[in-house]
């Protein structure tokens, strides 16, 4: 794997070098999210309606995965600074914590957002005969 020198090469050199295999990585998931779409919308008499539930859950899934980003992107620095501190209870620390506040988030996301399920499909466009 080719490694990126942040201290000796142009600024604008680090970046396009950081950002070449993410926007490879994201036009991957976009092309595989595409296929897996069609593959849904050929199920025999079932394929319309699954293809709608995903479009409704999509968003839901955008919130679920914010949250989720929210204590790993700030984490995952902290770790890797006590690593590079070679701080190892220090990094332990930060993982252990991130950890327990994803577990803790994710329940507090389920027990707050699961009563109102409906109401929030609803402001999605949610059809009543969809909700059944």
């Amino acid at each position: 794997m080719k490694r990126i020198d942040f201290e000796n090469d142009t600024v604008t050199r680090n970046i396009v070098n950081a950002a070449f295999p993410l926007l490879v990585a994201q036009i991957m998931s976009l092309l595989y999210n595409v296929v897996d779409r069609i593959y849904i919308a050929r199920i025999p008499s079932v394929g319309t309606y699954a293809l709608g539930a995903i479009g409704l859950c999509f968003p839901l899934i955008v919130i679920i995965n914010a949250f989720s980003n929210l204590f790993g992107s700030g984490g995952a620095p902290l770790f890797s600074i006590g690593r590079g501190e070679k701080d190892s209870n220090k990094a332990n620390l930060v993982m252990n914590t991130s950890f327990t506040m994803l577990i803790v988030c994710s329940i507090v996301l389920m027990i707050v957002l699961y009563p109102l399920l409906k109401p929030i499909l609803t402001l999605f466009g949610t059809s009543s005969s969809a909700m059944k």
